[in-house]
């Protein structure tokens, strides 16, 4: 029996690559798929490249709305799929033609298995394998360990209370942090069947300060939601903030009140001037 997979697309200003990454997927061997593009007010020419795609393949369901992040987009787009296993693929990476195919063999292979993804291969700006740690419970605490295309029932998705639409950035981390704490039977297949673009890195100092602190407060969020989860670890925050590289930003947030009340809670100990 085949299985409608759901394909979720967040866009946002991805008018040169969305058509490219559209292509991958109607190229799939597979072809029981249902297509949801989300644009997420584009400001390029996303809407018209997606219209463009549309009239070649009116079964694209198109969905627009104002601009409020991937989490947001994705949860939207997730609101009217009907596919029993979903995927979410970002508007500008790829998948390869098998993709579909190898993940639906390994779930009908193996029936309790609850998460299914491949090796991955960087494009464009970088070339070579895209290096994720090997997932465990514990690893996936500090570090994502799963590329945001994997595959999953549609179910267990609902289930475990979809995005958190708070993240901008890391929530695809966040989100497989609460989903492997329920659904853990998990299978890397070795080949290279997802193409992750890698862009060029931002020039100027204050685009990357800027993209510094988004990401610092973005951890500082997980590690705060899931704090009983570091705490079973016997974890401190400043074990925590190392792994991510960002003591010495974090280290100036100790002085803020919540901070300090933050730390003491982890630690049981004061906050030193």
């Amino acid at each position: 029996m085949s299985h409608l997979v759901s394909i979720i697309i967040p866009c946002y200003n991805n008018a040169d690559t969305i058509q490219e990454t559209l292509d991958s997927v109607y190229n799939q061997t597979y072809k029981e798929f249902e297509v949801i593009v989300v644009n997420d007010g584009s400001q390029d020419q996303s809407v018209e490249k997606i219209k463009e795609y549309q009239a070649r393949y009116p079964s694209l369901v198109f969905l627009n709305q104002e601009n409020s992040g991937p989490s947001a987009a994705r949860n939207y787009g997730f609101s009217i799929a009907k596919g029993y296993f979903v995927v979410f693929l970002d508007g500008d990476d790829k998948l390869h033609e098998e993709y579909l195919s190898s993940c639906i063999a390994v779930f009908q292979a193996e029936a309790k298995m609850d998460l299914v993804y491949t090796e991955s291969e960087l494009f464009d700006n970088e070339c070579g394998i895209y290096n994720l740690s090997p997932y465990d419970p514990i690893t996936i605490l500090t570090e994502n360990c799963f590329p945001i295309v994997a595959m999953i029932r549609a179910s267990s998705f609902k289930d475990i209370g979809l995005f958190d639409e708070k993240l901008r950035i890391a929530e695809d981390w966040e989100m497989w942090i609460r989903y492997t704490r329920r659904y853990q039977h998990v299978k890397k297949i070795p080949r290279e069947l997802f193409f992750y673009r890698k862009r060029k890195n931002k020039s100027s100092i204050s685009d990357l300060n800027k993209e510094n602190n988004i990401i610092d407060d973005a951890h500082l969020y997980i590690y705060t939601k899931h704090y009983t989860l570091y705490k079973e670890q016997g974890w401190h925050i400043l074990d925590l903030i190392k792994t991510r590289r960002a003591y010495l930003k974090f280290r100036d947030k100790y002085y803020n009140e919540w901070f300090r009340k933050f730390f003491y809670k982890l630690t049981g100990k004061k906050a030193k001037n």
